[in-house]
């Protein structure tokens, strides 16, 4: 007997192991065809209010692996509507980036803003580098994406905060993007601040329309108001590529953006001329990171979704290509992509 249960034993292993080869793949190992990605209101509390903001999970979303974009809106705007207008959620859901979108609150105008360097609209002030600080940190307990792809970009009034984003959160923080918004406005009677030094080097992308009537691409003076005065394109760069921030060894394109101011219009203000110069690049910066700066010829305060390299179209940019991106969505995430933060500087500030 024991002679005829040795083979049969073998016999019945293998065809256990060919069963077991052939079986039918579990539910978990088979891709999700029920998965939708969907924006969730979320609210954090903050030096003791609430706030708010709208945040999406894509389905290619990996934790430690995939980034984080905190994404701002303009003024009079809230999460809600810029997640429609910068039809970011349809990158986020092919590239598998998480996003958040912030909600500002309201200023003395009535209408919701963001108290950047130096936003002359709110009487109490709020900490809105708090609430950023307090998303990011939440979600890096929670969501748990890539420490060192942690990225914010805005438009407009969110442009400027998301500048002081990158002052203030750049340990948290590996690239920004401004799309319109300067890096600050001073108004009487405060004479002109200085921006503090970044909490640690951070790269920095700016697109900026020559056309916009709320966000001076050449920055204004206002002659009846002695001391007011918004940041030019020219002073932009210079803090962000300078001693102060990322101290880059080399710039491409050593011509200014802008010339001097111009004559008083009549409404007051004094503007800067635009030059030939449509870009502007900050190399051999503190660990790795770079500053860009392009100039969107003919364009306004938006967020554009048609390619910016077409000759004869508004706005135009001739140095935009498939390598950079031709919309305001694949220039952004193709800057973010390509700066990470450092290892050198995580491990400094992790």
């Amino acid at each position: 007997m024991d002679s005829l249960q040795r083979p049969l034993s073998f016999v019945l292993l293998c065809l256990l192991n060919v069963a077991w080869m052939w079986r039918p793949a579990a539910a978990a190992e088979l891709p999700s065809e029920s998965c939708q990605s969907t924006s969730v209101p979320k609210s954090i509390v903050v030096g003791g209010i609430a706030r708010t903001y709208l945040l999406r999970v894509p389905c290619k979303f990996h934790e430690r692996r995939s980034a984080l974009v905190l994404a701002l809106h303009g003024r009079t705007s809230n999460a809600a509507l810029f997640e429609i207008q910068s039809q970011l959620d349809e990158k986020a859901d092919q590239e598998g980036f998480a996003l958040a979108y912030p909600d500002g609150l309201v200023d003395t105008t009535g209408g919701t803003n963001w108290n950047y360097f130096y936003d002359p609209y709110y009487s109490n002030k709020p900490d809105d580098v708090g609430f950023l600080r307090a998303v990011i940190d939440s979600l890096q307990a929670t969501l748990h994406p890539d420490a060192k792809r942690i990225y914010v970009t805005g438009t407009s009034a969110g442009g400027y905060m998301a500048q002081r984003a990158g002052v203030e959160l750049a340990d948290r923080v590996a690239a920004i993007a401004a799309v319109e918004g300067n890096t600050y406005v001073v108004t009487p009677p405060f004479s002109p601040p200085s921006i503090p030094n970044p909490v640690a080097p951070v790269s920095v992308l700016l697109l900026k329309g020559d056309q916009d009537p709320y966000n001076y691409y050449c920055g204004a003076n206002f002659a009846g108001a002695p001391g007011f005065h918004v940041s030019s394109a020219d002073e932009d760069f210079a803090y962000w590529s300078g001693p102060a921030a990322n101290s880059c060894s080399r710039v491409d394109t050593p011509a200014p953006l802008c010339s001097t101011f111009g004559v008083v219009e009549t409404n007051g203000f004094v503007f800067g001329q635009t030059t030939d110069v449509v870009k502007k690049v900050g190399r051999h910066c503190k660990d790795d990171t770079e500053v860009t700066m392009y100039r969107l010829i003919g364009g306004g305060d938006i967020w554009y979704q048609s390619p910016m390299n077409v000759p004869g179209q508004v706005p135009f940019n001739p140095d935009l290509n498939r390598h950079t991106g031709v919309t305001t969505n694949d220039i952004l995430w193709k800057f973010f992509v390509e700066h990470p933060k450092s290892r050198e500087e995580h491990r400094d500030h992790d």
